[in-house]
């Protein structure tokens, strides 16, 4: 062989060397384009507000935008079918709470089934609720409250940020334990809400209570009762609706990372391991915290079983 076929050889060679091992660190470069978290509800309220506080902290560990896209309607299931149609390729997520479990009996018809179509990647945290009332309605406690209810069957009303919602579910459950009937409002969002709940419009509400915590120490509202197993810090002269009477009353809304079932392992590892260095972030469990966001501690597998235990919690309660 000539001194020159050997050359050519030694470089077609090296350059083979060199194409094997770059190919793989090719496939494996993620993200190399935006992230889309989806969130089914509003600006402004929980889910959102911890949506763009996920987005922040793991776009920066990844190295790459997370943006946030908003498609409310439907009690999250516009959101959710918009997640779970996407491609499995690692850049659309959904951030999804309690209503993606109790769709699944309300909207019995809809096509997306979790462990189907989408799939747990982790969990958020959990925000109990606060029933609050117009002093309108003069009453001052859960026991008021109930013996006005059971006098006027259905005609005291509460907001509902849509079926399914934390705020309807609270309802229902509170019409459960207590034996009575009230009235859902549906409302679009907590702005809303807020203005209704204040002017008098709508004379109760089982609100998330970053929203009306203000409303409370100003007196505009009155807190009766939260709707979690404890008291929150935020109110901590309240009592839980359990304490009050309603023995076992727990209704909260948890929020969880989802995605669509099939993303590529090597990405979905990178992904969910940006998302537990985040969530354990002190910085960011101090923006939960001021949405009244504790932290859920689970692993995958085990949020997944929560989310499958919520599924047939709701379908026990809410199905025919």
């Amino acid at each position: 062989m000539g001194l020159t076929r050997v050359v050519r050889t030694v470089i077609a060679l090296g350059a083979l060397a060199l194409a094997t091992a770059a190919a793989p660190a090719s496939a494996e470069t993620y993200p190399d384009k935006p992230i889309r978290f989806i969130v089914g509800f509003g600006q402004g309220g929980p889910t959102d507000v911890a949506a763009r506080a996920l987005a922040e902290e793991i776009g920066t560990l990844l190295g790459g935008k997370i943006y946030v896209e908003n498609r409310p309607g439907a009690s999250g299931n516009i959101a959710t079918q918009a997640a779970a149609s996407s491609p499995a390729d690692g850049y659309t997520f959904l951030i999804g709470a309690t209503p993606l479990a109790v769709n699944e009996t309300l909207f019995p018809d809809f096509p997306i089934r979790f462990g189907k179509n989408i799939a747990a990647v982790g969990a958020v945290g959990a925000t109990g609720n606060v029933l609050v009332a117009h002093p309108s309605l003069n009453v001052r406690t859960v026991a008021d409250y109930v013996a006005l209810a059971r006098k006027q069957p259905g005609a005291v009303d509460y907001i509902t940020l849509g079926r399914g919602s934390s705020s309807h579910l609270a309802g229902l459950e509170f019409e459960r334990l207590a034996g009575v009937s009230l009235t859902p409002v549906p409302h679009l969002g907590n702005g809303e809400a807020v203005q209704d709940i204040v002017g008098g419009h709508v004379k109760s509400w089982f609100a998330t209570i970053p929203s009306v915590v203000e409303l409370v120490k100003g007196g505009q509202v009155v807190a009766l009762g939260v709707t979690g197993p404890v008291r929150s810090a935020s109110l901590p002269d309240v009592p839980t609706l359990s304490e009050a009477g309603l023995t076992g009353f727990d209704v909260r809304l948890w929020i969880g990372l989802f995605a669509p079932v099939g993303i590529p392992a090597e990405r979905l590892r990178a992904f969910s391991d940006a998302f537990d260095r985040a969530i354990a972030r002190p910085e960011l469990q101090a923006v939960f915290a001021a949405q009244g966001i504790e932290k859920l501690k689970m692993t995958q597998p085990e949020f997944t079983a929560f989310v499958e235990a919520d599924i047939a919690r709701w379908s026990a309660r809410l199905g025919k």
